[in-house]
């Protein structure tokens, strides 16, 4: 989808930022892909601990790993489409369960193809760190996210129980070209 580009998280679209979080709270009670944004109230707050993610030196939690955080917009606007985190290496319980990649589509802009535009563009952002294959993982009955995942080359490797969710996933690699 031309026109579509990844940004990161600024004060300039903090409104944006406030209304995205609305509309995911009061359609899914929740928002994914987005550094734990529907913990915030306020955007600012949220802002920064995006920026903090981006430096291992600066990450909040000891437990955490460095992670870019980055916004699907259409160029020339302000309107968020979609949210997608990029962590750059795997800590134990992102090897098992959470993957390089988590991502989540605006509830008013699902099936429309944002998914895939989004996905595709951070795994330009994994090559450019030189990543050679990437993890990403999805809930068993989560059919939009795994048909997201396999159309951008993702191979199914297996399922796993995350206890602390209590949930089934299927983790899915995605071998990068070029890196």
């Amino acid at each position: 989808m031309e026109g579509l580009r990844l940004v990161k998280p600024s004060i300039e679209y903090i409104d944006e930022i406030r209304a995205y979080r609305q509309e995911c709270m009061d359609i899914d009670g929740h928002s994914h892909g987005d550094s734990g944004l529907s913990e915030f109230e306020d955007p600012l707050a949220w802002i920064t601990q995006c920026d903090l993610m981006e430096r291992q030196e600066t990450v909040p939690d000891s437990s955490w790993v460095e992670a870019d955080q980055f916004m699907l917009v259409r160029e020339g606007e302000r309107r968020i489409l979609g949210m997608i985190n990029f962590r750059h290496s795997l800590n134990d319980y992102l090897a098992e369960y959470g993957g390089h990649i988590g991502y989540g589509v605006r509830p008013s802009e699902r099936r429309k193809g944002y998914a895939k535009s989004m996905l595709m563009l951070c795994l330009e952002k994994c090559r450019e760190l030189g990543l050679d294959k990437v993890l990403i993982t999805c809930v068993i009955s989560n059919e939009a996210s795994r048909r997201t995942i396999s159309s951008c080359g993702g191979k199914f490797e297996r399922v796993t129980h995350d206890a602390i969710d209590n949930e089934d996933l299927e983790r899915y690699w995605i071998t990068l070209a070029g890196a």
